[in-house]
């Protein structure tokens, strides 16, 4: 794929905080970007990104189903990010949309002639946290074992895992499809600008996603952090999925396995430390800060270790030493939320 002429790029889920952090780095590298959203949010996209003319926001209603021809006419390449968050839908319904999902974005994307797609899983499809994290490396979990524990975690779990395996399985039969799966843990760092759109008051920091960690590091007795270790910063993200679009051929990889990534920072994420970067870099903030003994801290055989970075960077050219910093992640991140908080107050919101 040519970089001096670049392609336009559909992505699904782009008003969530990955997929609309992915659409604003590529709008910053000079993409031309079609988005997709559901309902209202639609709107909502096209408010946050109107400074950007190369932008287009577009509904599809359910990523599972429907024609998309006229959505990915002109498309060059297509990051699917759109999936079901934890908790919100039916186990049965939540499993399906999750594997349905994915392999109707391909079905169409065959059928329009688009054969780059970068895809969003997560690296809970493999064994978290102790890996190992190669390409057919799988976490345990049946679907059966999910359902039967009612535990929304293990659900998640299992519908990752299926989802890329139906998507392994059809990409069996159609090799002129040029695949790359980036599989994230758990995602924190600054809000892109304008997402503050569908931060509309409090009551909506759910729309954070995992960056709700962070947030909470700011509410005192409330925070809730999971004891899940292992993260990787936004902006890494967003450039994993970009650095994707001009990955080597799935011909070319040295150990001719598929382009399946576990992508992650090389550098833990220590609660404790990020409650001291903040307490002395933003002391304001310092009443604010939850109480050590509230954070989970993680023991070295806890530790998400074991991604192949030399992969990463054969496969992407994303290198080890380009990852944020975990007091980069943490500090950017609680100053976009200051930002947020101050268009809440504006208002007179109180949170």
């Amino acid at each position: 794929m040519s970089s001096t002429q670049k392609p336009l790029v559909f992505v699904t889920g782009a008003s969530g905080l990955v997929g609309y952090a992915i659409v604003y780095h590529l709008l910053q590298a000079g993409y031309p970007v079609r988005g997709s959203a559901r309902g209202k949010k639609v709107e909502s996209l096209k408010k946050a990104l109107s400074n950007y003319p190369q932008f287009e926001a577009v509904e599809i209603a359910d990523i599972a189903s429907g024609d998309y021809s006229d959505n990915f006419k002109g498309v060059g390449a297509i990051i699917h990010t759109a999936a079901p968050v934890i908790g919100r839908a039916d186990k049965e319904t939540a499993f399906r949309s999750a594997i349905d999902g994915s392999i109707h974005v391909l079905k169409e994307a065959e059928k329009a002639g688009i054969t780059k797609i970068v895809t969003t899983s997560s690296i809970v499809s493999f064994n978290l946290p102790v890996g190992p994290y190669a390409p057919d490396d799988w976490n345990p979990i049946t679907k059966e074992q999910a359902f039967e524990s009612g535990n929304p975690l293990h659900i998640y779990f299992a519908e990752k895992k299926y989802a890329d395996l139906a998507v392994i399985d059809f990409l069996k039969s159609r090799p002129h499809l040029d695949v790359t799966m980036i599989c994230p843990p758990f995602i924190y760092g600054p809000v892109p600008p304008g997402f503050e759109e569908f931060l509309p008051e409090p009551s909506s920091v759910p729309a954070l996603s995992s960056n709700g960690h962070v947030y909470g590091l700011l509410e005192g007795d409330k925070s809730q952090i999971p004891g899940i270790p292992g993260y990787v910063d936004i902006r890494d993200v967003a450039r994993a999925h970009i650095l994707a679009l001009n990955s080597i051929p799935q011909s070319a990889v040295s150990d001719g396995k598929l382009k399946r990534l576990a992508i992650a920072s090389p550098v833990e994420n220590d609660w404790r430390e990020a409650l001291k970067y903040i307490a002395k870099e933003r002391p304001h903030l310092k009443d604010r800060l939850t109480s050590p003994k509230k954070v989970p801290v993680f023991e070295e055989h806890d530790r998400l270790n074991g991604i192949d970075f030399g992969r990463l960077e054969e496969v992407l050219g994303l290198k080890k030493d380009e990852f944020k910093t975990w007091k980069e992640t943490v500090l950017d991140a609680v100053d976009s939320f200051e930002k947020i908080e101050e268009g809440w107050k504006s208002r007179g919101l109180k949170f």
